[in-house]
Formats: C-alpha cells, structure tokens, sequence
C-alpha cells in the first residue's frame, strides 16, 4: 500500500492515505479495549452490545471469535456456535498464506495480514463449540467437533502442538457417550501431553485425569496397567468408585478469568544492510502471568476444590515466544525495505522523502491481536450427585482465602449418566444491572 509511493504523488494524498490506515487501526483498537474494560467489570452483556455494533466484519476471524465468545457468556449458545462456525470455515480458507499476504506483512506491518489464529486457538474453538452442544443437550454434536479437533491436531503432526486439555475434554464426552474405549485412548493421550506440555503450561497431569485413567483401565480389567500408573501416581489409597443406579455425574467446567493481551514495544537495531539503525515494532505480553481465582464447588454444605486443567496464560505467552523470531526478521526486513524506500524519496523531492518516512514510522506497528475473550485458565470438577434436580454454586475465592462472587445453577442429574455444566467468570457482576440481548 504505502511502500509502491512515488517522489511525484502529491503529499494531499499520502496524508489521506496515512489517515484512513491509521483510522481503521484505532477503530479495531478501541473496540477492543471497550470490549474488554466491559468484561473486567463483570459486563459481559455490554461487552456482547460493543463487539456486535459493527457488522461490516461478519467474516472476519476474530471479530467471529469474540462474538461467539461473548454469546457464550450470555448464555446465546446455538447463535455462538453459528458465528464460531463462520470463524472455523474462515480460518480453513486461510491456512495457506497467500501471497498478497506475506508481501503486505513486509512493507506495511503484520497486522496487515488476515488473522486465522495461533495453534492453540484453532484447538480451543473446537472445544468450545463442542461446550456449546453440551449445554444445547446435543451430544452427538459435541462429539463431531472433539473429532474435528482431533484431525485438526494430526495434520500437524507434532505431540507438543496437540492440547492435554482437550484430549481430556474428548475422552469425558466419549464416555457420557457410552464408548469406553475411546475415552480410555483419550485419556492416555492427554496423561502423555501433560508431560509433555509441562514446560508450556506449568500444570502437571491433573489428580481427576490420574484418577479417571484408572478408574477407566480397572472397569476393562487391565490390571497390569493400572497398577503401573498407580505406583507411578502416587495413589496407593485409590479404589474405582462404584456407581448406583441413583447416583449421576456433574462435569464442571470454569472459563476463569481472561487470557493475556498483547501490547506493542519497539526497538532501534542496526542493520548492516543498509548500515544505519532502523526502527523495529514487535508484539509483547508486558505483564507478568499470575494464576486465576481459585474455584470451589458447593453442594448441600460440601466444598470441592476445581483444578485447572488448562493454563491458556502460559499458552499465548509460549505461542508468542514460538513465533517471536520469525516476527522479529520479518520486521527487520521490512524495516530495510521502508528505510531504503524514504531515502530513495528524500533523493528525489525533500517532501516526498519526509511524507514517506512519517507513514513509514507510523504504519510500523506490531500485530496485537490475539483471542481476548478467551479465560486465563479453564478448571474443572467432577462429583457424583443423587439423580434429580440439584443446586450447585461455584464459589470463587480470592488469594486471601474469601469468597468474591457465586455462580448458582440449577442442575438436572440423570441415573447413571454424565451431566455438564459450563460458565465463565471474569469479575463479578455489578448489582441492579441488566442489559438484554437479543437471542
């Protein structure tokens, strides 16, 4: 765009040029800093009325990502799956970079390029598709998505860039389906990931999935196994519990919190090939990853302690991390390119020269976006309730040890069967304040 200016373009505009970038730039920004300051105080709703304002994006990724999201938490389930749907087609057309693409990221900024999610995202809206089945009752659903996730995470090949999480998450659908075995199989994939990923996550494998990989391999009499991993666990005390006809399983899932945001740093770097320092932008978390509120389940005067199964914190910081030096060459080269470009203006009209080399500082920014709306960590728990209607209330605790805020659900638990249950929390909700949105 800015970088095929020529010496003889009038400087009107260049300038006009230069605005319209940098208006479309600030809209997307403050949309999402007003979207977000709404979340960080409990407002999902006017955050949902903020991300659906502009509907000039329908396709675009991550305006479809944060919609679904933010329709999620409104309880919108089937119209978050819709435009999660939009997203999930999009990010497929876009998984080879094109051309256009990659020569726009090395004149104007790699903000530029079309948005089509870090690995760990493409992953994530899988699951929580497959979340949104679950509350619509669609089992069946939920499981083509886990499936989905599945080939999704294959094509790539590499054990590190599957998600512990949701080989979990696939293995408890599996068996509220009734197909044992191939919740047994995603249950020993996830255990390996979690040691796998440790480095990525900061999370061991969790004390449920120890517990459900050996509940699974003693109901198929695979004792050879199941005392293995016993030994290896630690859980010499353990014993598979038994279920009664009366009794159903809850799965509770907490989306905690809400996951980094990226910021812009920059730096002057000397480049010998043009012999002078350029000005490089690049995408930065600047600050310090810190562990979500602790949650606790509540039930008939029992409090049971949810355990994060996924740290999505640490997975955007390590995403960013991954990427970091192949962002930073591209914007050492395309900082030689911009540099080279306003000197060649300079020497042919001192206008032209400074118009170019305003655009190019100002058209120089790192590429900020990432999946906002996501939570810091997903937690989970699972217990064994009476069937019928219960109550249940998900108590969040801060680090003093005090309840802030209590999600209270009503929960309908059938003999012998398994019975989810997700919500978000971000902050609490103000009292005395409602917004409708339109389902």
């Amino acid at each position: 765009m800015f970088m095929g200016i020529s010496s003889g373009l009038p400087g009107r505009i260049v300038l006009a040029l230069f605005a319209l970038y940098l208006g479309g730039c600030a809209t997307y920004s403050k949309q999402a800093t007003s979207m977000r300051d709404n979340l960080l105080t409990g407002r999902a709703d006017l955050a949902r009325v903020t991300a659906e304002e502009k509907d000039e994006n329908q396709n675009d990724v991550l305006a479809c990502l944060n919609k679904g999201m933010l329709r999620r938490m409104t309880d919108d389930y089937a119209s978050s799956n819709q435009i999660f749907e939009i997203a999930k087609q999009e990010m497929e057309s876009l998984y080879g970079i094109s051309i256009t693409d990659a020569a726009a990221s090395l004149t104007i900024n790699d903000a530029v390029r079309d948005y089509k999610g870090d690995r760990y995202e493409q992953i994530l809206l899988h699951a929580y598709m497959a979340m949104n089945y679950l509350q619509l009752g669609e089992l069946d659903s939920a499981r083509v998505e886990i499936l989905q996730a599945d080939v999704k995470m294959m094509e790539w090949g590499e054990q590190p860039d599957e998600d512990p999480f949701v080989r979990y998450f696939a293995g408890m659908i599996y068996e509220a389906l009734g197909e044992d075995d191939q919740a047994l199989v995603s249950y020993r994939k996830a255990r390996d990931l979690y040691i796998a990923t440790g480095n990525e996550q900061l999370l061991e494998v969790p004390v449920m999935l120890k517990k459900d990989l050996l509940r699974l391999l003693a109901a198929q009499g695979l004792w050879d196994e199941y005392n293995s991993l016993k030994a290896e666990f630690g859980l010499a005390n353990f014993k598979p519990a038994k279920v009664s006809g009366d009794f159903g399983e809850l799965i509770v899932i907490l989306n905690n919190g809400l996951a980094p945001i990226r910021t812009e740093t920059s730096i002057m770097t000397f480049s010998s090939e043009v012999q002078s320092t350029v000005r490089v932008a690049f995408p930065v978390y600047k600050t310090e990853a810190s562990p979500a509120n602790k949650a606790r389940l509540s039930i008939s005067g029992k409090l049971i302690d949810l355990e994060t199964v996924e740290n999505i914190d640490s997975l955007a910081r390590h995403a960013l991390d991954d990427d970091m030096p192949l962002v930073m060459t591209r914007a050492v080269a395309r900082a030689v390119v911009k540099y080279q470009a306003q000197k060649h203006a300079q020497d042919q009209h001192a206008l032209a020269g400074f118009l170019l080399t305003v655009t190019n500082l100002a058209t120089e920014r790192a590429d900020t976006r990432s999946w906002t709306t996501l939570p810091k960590e997903i937690q989970m728990a699972r217990v064994m309730l009476p069937a019928g209607q219960q109550q249940v209330s998900i108590e969040i605790v801060n680090a003093a040890g005090k309840v802030i805020d209590t999600i209270d659900a009503g929960v309908n638990i059938l003999p012998r069967q398994r019975s989810f249950l997700t919500r978000h929390w971000i902050a609490p909700i103000p009292v005395k304040t409602h917004i409708a949105t339109n389902k």
